[in-house]
């Protein structure tokens, strides 16, 4: 006992955890300015959004949605922002639900509403409890009411939504749906943005490295999957950014395979889509990786139609192209590599707050939006599948790799599965 409790403290002892660098909370700033930006698209008109977060788990964790998180920072429910574009003082109120001391003794102590709460949030007034009062009194010195609540929801039964509808008839006012209007807003990405998705991808890169070393014949895909995980938080992951997919052999052929219990056998190909979190901020990487550290000849030709196919979606990647049209040019090129009908799913998604986060697919892309590269063919008939993701960032003249540092080429695959198992 005193051997073990030896070796563990001179673990302990040589351990040093990372630094979050840069802190994971952005500034009171970098919210009051993406505010000022949808006030300013509102165009006059009056909106209020509520917070549409989720509970989970024994602890009832709470996940705030990205669209009220974007605007705020806020990881609490109930919560409401009120936009008033022609008050003379008071245009962005934040209302918090009530406090409950018992409720508190289980979640942990709120703070009162003071002046300092207000700087904290970058809001004109901070209050507790039902933003009826204040809609009501913005509604006789507004002519509309904007329902800014995403198109994902369609239905009037949102209690922003709702709230809204009610004032708008009440004072007579022109009721107007910008229903994408925060997705346009989000799609750019701000520097403090990209440093975040800058460091969960760094940290996702320490992670895939230890699949890369530890995908051996005989251990589980639940193996490597705590493998992974370990190495993101211990490299300071804030988070997972999606439950970690751990596809071997068959397995790898579904494209959301989550069970994660088959042993890996010679001769597979393990499909590994799994990435870390930072400061709330997702990464999304997949790499597939060779058992036996080669790849076979179907799967080496499978995997280079695949690459083949990033390579001409990164090739046609600059600002004014839309998502729409690079699912185009990703079903053309494995059109002619023969694999059209074995791509099942989008050639990729929008990442930020989310992993698959807000942005307009049908628009031109703008400079600053960060999305996924991840075309993929899937053979349950053969036994495998591959896939490759990538994050690209737009930039005035094309595209910026995010995850240059990932080894994509195949030769490149099998080198660094060979050296880090040495």
């Amino acid at each position: 006992m005193i051997s073990t409790l030896l070796a563990a403290a001179a673990l302990a002892g040589g351990f040093q955890h990372p630094t979050p660098s840069p802190p994971a909370d952005l500034a009171a700033a970098d919210y009051r300015e993406r505010r000022e930006r949808l006030m300013k698209a509102l165009d006059g008109c009056i909106a209020v959004i509520g917070a549409q977060g989720e509970v989970s788990g024994i602890t009832e964790d709470y996940r705030q949605d990205a669209d009220f998180y974007w605007l705020t920072g806020i990881n609490e429910p109930g919560a409401f922002l009120v936009f008033a574009p022609k008050a003379p003082f008071n245009k962005v109120t934040l209302f918090l639900k009530p406090r409950d001391p018992e409720a508190e003794r289980w979640t942990g102590p709120r703070e009162p509403i003071s002046p300092e709460l207000k700087e904290r949030y970058g809001v004109d007034r901070v209050r507790r409890g039902s933003p009826d009062t204040t809609l009501e009194g913005a509604g006789e010195n507004h002519d509309c009411v904007s329902i800014i609540a995403p198109p994902s929801m369609a239905k009037e039964d949102r209690n922003d939504a709702e709230l809204a509808a009610r004032v708008a008839q009440r004072f007579g006012l022109r009721l107007v749906h910008q229903r994408s209007l925060l997705a346009g807003l989000r799609e750019v990405h701000s520097a403090a943005e990209i440093e975040r998705m800058e460091r969960a991808i760094a940290i996702t890169r320490t992670g895939h490295e230890a699949i890369a070393k530890g995908s051996v014949a005989g251990v589980s895909e639940r193996d490597l999957q705590t493998q992974m995980e370990y190495a993101f938080f211990a490299n300071g992951a804030t988070g997972l950014s999606y439950s970690s997919i751990v596809g071997s052999g068959p397995n790898g052929a579904v494209l959301h395979w989550d069970q994660n219990s088959r042993l890996l056998k010679d001769g597979d190909i393990v499909v590994v889509d799994a990435a870390a979190e930072y400061g709330r901020y997702a990464a999304d990487v997949t790499r597939t990786y060779p058992v036996s550290g080669k790849f076979g000849a179907e799967q080496a030709k499978v995997y280079r139609a695949v690459y083949q196919a990033q390579e001409d979606i990164f090739a046609a990647i600059r600002p004014g192209v839309s998502m729409a049209e690079l699912q185009h040019v990703a079903e053309e090129s494995l059109r002619r590599a023969g694999y059209l009908k074995d791509f099942i799913h989008g050639f990729g998604h929008f990442v930020g707050l989310d992993v698959h986060d807000a942005g307009l697919y049908e628009k031109p892309l703008p400079v600053g939006a960060v999305f996924t590269v991840e075309p993929g063919v899937y053979l349950p008939e053969r036994g495998f599948g591959v896939r490759i993701e990538d994050e690209v960032i737009v930039t005035p003249t094309g595209y910026r790799l995010l995850t240059a540092a990932f080894p994509r080429k195949l030769e490149d695959v099998e080198t660094w599965v060979a050296k880090a198992r040495r």
